[in-house]
């Protein structure tokens, strides 16, 4: 019958089209996920032309040194942000052992003083992460709050004062060189991490755990994943990673002033979303978060080779933190339309 077969036609035409909008969705999607790797390309070109001192040896020596620290805490961060949880307090965090570790050294031996300021940091990680899995507190609330409080203790515990003069010794850790590799202690210790991020998210069950968490929580309890206690133990890292970031900025200054890590926390969510780690958690890459990483470091350095106050710097952290959003955002909308909706349902369950 004519009207049957016009009824047929339109109904397989409308699902090829919507097949090839899903296609379409899924393709965009995947372009902005990885999109990173293609603006640094773009961002190394850029201010190559236009300065002659940006492509050389010393000055990439240079922002991978002033990346180090940034790369230490995006690693940890980026597992916690794909869990579904996120810490805006690490530079407050970072500020604290800063100034601890600048009074410590002046009482005791190094080694004393750093296991002490690891153990503060995982003790102020795991505050937040108890709060925010096991109590069920919204994580944002519980960590801005922790970015005001702990930073307020900073100047507490400082009285405003900066300490200073930490001998040679401890000079190694943000100064040092690693000998047989000739590349600066910072950046072994930034690479170190990044291998150990991707030893547990790649090689183990408890980095498929984090990514589930972040998917769907409630479907992760079912199958058995302890869902409480894993952002615990990655608001641990980010603390301990808070701790290590404090120990590289306070050797490399030789001094422990209160803004110790004053605004890290910008660029360090900024490079892990730039990354295409997702906001809601349950998806994104590491290979992504060091190209991030490298993006808000060379956008820094190439501002700086063009004479740009450095004022200008936290109004670029504060675009490239936008931009990341935004493209977080578009990106969770594509996916949910190439897979029916289902893409986005992030830590649907919670």
């Amino acid at each position: 019958m004519p009207g049957l077969e016009t009824a047929g036609l339109r109904s397989r035409a409308a699902s090829l089209l919507g097949g090839n909008q899903q296609e379409i969705a899924g393709t965009w999607a995947k372009i902005l996920r990885n999109g990173i790797v293609g603006a640094l390309v773009v961002e190394v070109v850029f201010f190559a032309i236009f300065s002659d001192r940006f492509f050389t040896v010393s000055n990439f020596r240079l922002v991978l040194l002033q990346t180090a620290v940034i790369a230490t805490l995006a690693i940890p961060s980026a597992l916690l942000l794909m869990a579904g949880y996120v810490d805006f307090a690490i530079g407050s965090i970072t500020g604290l052992c800063a100034v601890l570790l600048g009074k410590l050294l002046g009482v005791m031996g190094i080694l004393p003083a750093l296991i002490i300021v690891v153990l503060i940091g995982l003790a102020v990680g795991a505050a937040q992460g108890i709060l925010s899995a096991p109590l069920g507190l919204s994580p944002i609330v519980v960590t801005l709050g922790f970015f005001t409080g702990v930073r307020g203790l900073v100047f507490v515990v400082s009285e405003g004062r900066t300490a200073s003069g930490f001998g040679d010794t401890f000079a190694i850790i943000g100064r040092g060189r690693v000998r047989w590799l000739e590349i600066p202690v910072p950046v072994a210790i930034a690479a170190v991490t990044v291998l150990l991020g991707a030893i547990f998210l790649y090689k183990t069950r408890w980095g498929r755990y984090v990514v589930a968490i972040g998917v769907n929580a409630r479907a992760a309890f079912r199958a058995g994943i302890r869902i409480n206690a894993i952002p615990v133990y990655l608001y641990m890292a980010t603390g301990a990673g808070s701790a290590v970031g404090a120990m590289i900025l306070v050797s490399r200054l030789d001094a422990a002033p209160p803004l110790t890590g004053d605004g890290l926390e910008l660029n360090v969510l900024s490079a892990v979303l730039l990354g295409g780690v997702a906001f809601g958690g349950g998806r994104g890459s590491l290979i992504g978060v060091i190209a991030g990483v490298l993006f808000v470091g060379l956008l820094n350095n190439g501002l700086l080779l063009f004479g740009v106050a450095p004022f200008w710097f936290r109004v670029s952290a504060g675009a490239a933190l936008v931009v990341a959003a935004g493209l977080d955002g578009v990106g969770r909308r594509l996916e949910g339309r190439s897979t029916g909706g289902l893409g986005a349902l992030g830590r649907s369950g919670l």
